[in-house]
């Protein structure tokens, strides 16, 4: 019978220590990922006006718009998709992300190279879209 427990115990023992490992392994995996400010490439242009027909910025008219490229413009693209059909970019391989409304536009070249483009009207802090077809 004393055989029989200590069996029973050490059974449970080592189930315990299993699922302690596997618990400390999951929380390892967990947190392998860490939240990192990177560098951007891009440009940007503070403007009054429309992109179309732009002004210098006013005290009741300024905008800004930003192109960015490179890995960010990456990171961006990968998050957004699928990708949707654009008449702005013919280009057969071309392929174009889009949302609110056209306000945030993305597109991977056929030669693999990433742009995004977005802007907000700095007066009321709305997202206006950076980029015109």
């Amino acid at each position: 019978m004393d055989t029989m427990i200590t069996s029973i115990l050490s059974y449970r023992v080592r189930f315990l220590a299993a699922v302690v490992l596997l618990a400390l392994g999951a929380t390892t995996l967990a947190y392998e990922w860490t939240y990192e400010l990177k560098p951007i490439r891009g440009v940007y242009a503070t403007y009054g006006g429309g992109l179309g027909d732009p002004w210098k910025p006013t005290q009741t008219d300024h905008k800004i718009m930003f192109s960015i490229d490179g890995p960010a413009a990456k990171a961006m693209f990968d998050g957004m998709g699928p990708d949707a059909k654009d008449i702005c970019s013919p280009e057969d391989g071309n392929r174009v992300r889009k949302r609110d409304g056209e306000r945030l536009y993305c597109m991977r070249s056929k030669q693999g190279e990433y742009q995004c483009n977005f802007g907000f009207d700095l007066r009321t802090g709305k997202s206006i879209g950076g980029i015109i077809c």
